[in-house]
């Protein structure tokens, strides 16, 4: 009897939504706070949470349940939340993942235990002057939006885009750029969730005229030749700074030989610019090199992750090299904490290494493989004296540090920010996902 008395007392604090039980704490909490109505349970009501998960461009992060998903659908309501959230303990062991647009590569916008707050539907783009820009037009997009939407609603302005609002632990909202909380605003642009929820993403936009390019796919036999000519890209790049490119690598299952791609682009619309040379005359499998707006070009780049990517029982293995040119770590518009003016010594470039594939069973192999391959190609790089330390936080596994490939003064600036806006630790204890400074020595 003492039992169900205990119970019953238990369950008596436990929210509902739509009259269902949530039977979390955490949930419970967001109920209690007026959030209610924009809480996804696996129970329903609706598929809403079912096509959240659905939405995310990783297959393994898309079979990860949270107890419940939070959507909300402004700065305010991210506030309320973490209001509730923050102060709540004797829970148990349970965390908060945050999800952008959902992109990431490892589970770092999903969790198993605990809350997903999921910013999808903060996804407008609106489109002013800012007197922040000297009057120049500014494009505020939300921290939800993916890239092809956005650019397209610039684009109705004659705009292309390249300071936000934050949430802060204690559930404040601020605003971060030059002017305003400038600290926050530079250890922001690198320092990984350390310090906040950011909602809005305010930058700065430049006249949108048609640019060339696109993708360009040819057989293995000529990947010397694309190779010499990225390269040469890169070299030449300070003097031809509108170029850019990028190389793939591609094997897949049933194909005879792997496959190589490069996205070549122009964004000045010039066919006969130099990122184009080592193409001319090359024989090709695919070409979709043409002049378009920004926004076409990324939305016939598109996919939506998951299953979609490769048919059932195939293999993809994408290796994918990036130009960093030495040129790179001296443009500087605000600051940021890369340390990039330090670290980019030589042109150099970004390697990444990517497996897609449909079952568990061989997930932790190709996790493992491709770890080795990392190191092993690092380890050639420092053997010839051509390893440059820093690591772009975006691409690495979750066994590399990033944030310590910014140099030791930049690693103390985020700690000094990090304690500054969230003397706490929320975002080091609470909230999974990212890199944590606090691990960084």
């Amino acid at each position: 009897m003492v039992r169900l008395v205990d119970l019953a007392a238990a369950f008596a604090c436990v929210g509902l939504v739509d009259g269902q039980w949530t039977g979390f704490k955490s949930c419970d909490v967001l109920i209690d706070a007026g959030l209610g109505d924009k809480l996804l349970l696996a129970s329903g009501p609706g598929d809403g949470y079912s096509r959240s998960l659905g939405s995310y461009y990783s297959l393994t992060i898309r079979e990860i349940t949270p107890w419940c998903i939070l959507q909300p659908e402004n700065a305010q309501d991210v506030s309320a939340a973490i209001k509730a959230l923050s102060p709540l303990t004797g829970a148990g062991q349970w965390n908060i993942a945050i999800r952008g647009g959902g992109h990431s590569h490892w589970n770092n916008n999903n969790i198993a235990q605990g809350v997903t707050i999921d910013l999808s539907l903060l996804n407008t783009t609106t489109v002013h002057n800012s007197t922040c820009s000297n009057g120049k037009a500014v494009a505020s997009i939300g921290a939800g939006s993916r890239w092809g939407p956005a650019l397209f609603e610039a684009e109705k302005h004659g705009l292309s885009i390249t300071g936000g609002r934050v949430v802060l632990a204690d559930g404040s909202i601020v605003n971060a750029n030059k002017r305003v909380n400038p600290r926050l605003f530079k250890a922001l642009k690198g320092g990984s969730s350390n310090f906040g929820i950011v909602t809005r993403f305010d930058m700065a936009a430049f006249p949108a005229g048609d640019l060339h390019g696109g993708i360009f796919l040819t057989t293995w036999d000529q990947k010397d030749k694309i190779l010499d000519g990225f390269v040469d890209v890169i070299a030449t790049n300070k003097n031809h700074p509108a170029d850019s490119q990028i190389v793939l690598f591609q094997h897949q299952t049933g194909l005879p030989q792997p496959m190589v791609g490069t996205i070549a682009v122009n964004p000045d619309g010039n066919a006969s610019a130099p990122v184009f040379d080592a193409l001319r005359g090359m024989p090709s499998v695919i070409d979709l090199r043409q002049t378009q707006t920004y926004g076409e070009l990324v939305s016939s780049m598109i996919d939506d992750g998951g299953q979609s990517v490769i048919p059932e029982e195939d293999l993809t293995i994408i290796l994918i090299f990036q130009p960093l040119p030495k040129h790179y770590g001296q443009a500087n518009a605000g600051g940021n904490v890369l340390g990039l003016d330090k670290t980019l010594t030589e042109d150099s470039i970004i390697w990444l290494g990517e497996a897609f594939i449909n079952t568990h069973a061989v997930e932790a192999l190709f996790q493992s493989k491709l770890a080795v391959v990392g190191a092993q190609l690092e380890a050639y790089a420092v053997s010839i004296g051509a390893n440059t330390q820093w690591r772009y936080l975006k691409y690495v596994n979750p066994t590399q540090d990033p944030l310590k490939s910014y140099g030791p003064e930049n690693v103390a600036f985020i700690k000094k920010v990090a304690q500054e806006y969230d003397p706490s630790g929320f975002f080091q204890t609470r909230v999974s996902g990212g890199f944590k400074i606090s691990n960084v020595e």
